[in-house]
């Protein structure tokens, strides 16, 4: 009763890494009033004309406009210069933000942009189980390195594959218990980063946005023709065809790869209130379902859930509701156009082997 499409994440921050509760306005406020003379963000773009947007480098376009994009937001937020910073995000992604389709909402973030013309090392606590992952993304969009334990790990321009590099840290939390939250951001803070010197972000081309979204809109029909699912568009280089790797930004920027998390996608073909049972989903970590418009964004209140607050029935199995009565447990908002996100973080061999098989969507009638 659905059809599979492209999906981030989400994906990090999923088109562009990375978060349900908004950040809260007023911390924003006062650190924008603290940081009004903090150095600008070190962000050189190219003096030379626009570089047009084709199939080879569209990766590189995206990329490189989110990495400046994070520069500037990590200068306005930590009263830096915006590389070689963490910046934690105490909350959940911003509802209201529009930098990254298909956003994720079932962790804490943190973001770091790093020029690695001089190595850097992270370091990463003990969490006593709770999910904590690292994602280094290259310029290009390839996923060269994973982290999910604690020590402290060296990022070269080598082992990444360019000089420039997004490392996007999700520290699992839930949302809907402020203990859990001050918890999950406690273990933010003992995120570690060490370089000689940060350096600054140089894009290599200037791009015009209009063009990237037309490419963008262009590489999607290839990922519906295809069928690409997310597992099959994130990895290393070398593990994934020109046009995989090009449909990884278009689906949802800064995806986990394969062994890491898969985000199978839906589109209901009935757009009325549906149903949806899950029961026994292989996950080593946790899985979460996520609510959009046509866009590729979230609406409303009720637009996530996930498996540390849903209400199981006595046979194990949730079934989410789709709309109707809102008073109904594990109740999401749809509006027209609406898809969903199953994201499974940590999916164990049941998932690949088809011996655990996605339930179907169950239109209300």
């Amino acid at each position: 009763m659905f059809k599979f499409r492209h999906a981030l994440f989400g994906s990090f921050f999923a088109s562009s890494l990375l978060f349900g509760t908004s950040i809260d306005s007023t911390a924003i406020k006062a650190a924008e009033t603290e940081c009004a003379q903090s150095p600008l963000a070190a962000i050189h773009w190219p003096t030379k004309a626009v570089t047009k947007v084709n199939e080879d480098n569209y990766a590189l376009a995206e990329t490189q406009v989110i990495f400046a994009d994070y520069v500037k937001k990590i200068a306005k937020q930590t009263c830096s210069d915006g590389v070689g910073v963490f910046w934690h995000m105490k909350g959940a992604m911003d509802p209201n933000d529009r930098t990254i389709l298909r956003p994720n909402f079932d962790t804490l973030y943190s973001a770091l942009v790093l020029d690695l013309s001089r190595p850097a090392t992270i370091s990463m606590p003990g969490t006593k189980g709770r999910y904590q992952s690292a994602l280094v993304i290259s310029e290009e969009h390839y996923i060269p390195i994973t982290i999910t334990s604690p020590g402290a790990f060296t990022l070269t321009k080598d082992n990444v594959g360019t000089q420039y590099a997004f490392v996007a840290f999700r520290t699992g939390v839930n949302m809907r218990d402020p203990a859990d939250i001050a918890k999950a951001s406690a273990l933010q803070d003992q995120l570690g980063v060490y370089q000689t010197k940060r350096g600054s972000y140089k894009p290599t081309n200037n791009w015009d946005m209009a063009q990237i979204l037309a490419m963008r809109k262009k590489v999607q029909g290839v990922i519906d023709r295809e069928g690409y699912k997310s597992e099959d568009v994130f990895g290393k280089e070398g593990e994934l065809t020109a046009d995989q790797h090009r449909a990884g930004p278009a689906m949802g920027w800064g995806g986990l790869p394969r062994d890491q998390a898969v985000y199978p996608f839906y589109t209901p073909k009935f757009e009325g209130p549906n149903v949806l049972t899950l029961k026994d989903v292989p996950v080593d970590g946790f899985w979460s379902i996520t609510v959009y418009d046509k866009d590729g964004f979230v609406q409303g209140d009720a637009y996530n859930i996930n498996s540390a607050f849903a209400e199981p029935n006595a046979d194990g199995a949730y079934v989410i509701h789709f709309g109707g009565d809102p008073s109904q447990s594990n109740h999401l908002g749809i509006y027209q156009g609406w898809s969903f996100v199953l994201r499974m973080y940590q999916p164990q061999k049941a998932y690949f082997d088809g011996s655990w098989q996605l339930p179907e969507l169950v239109p209300v009638k």
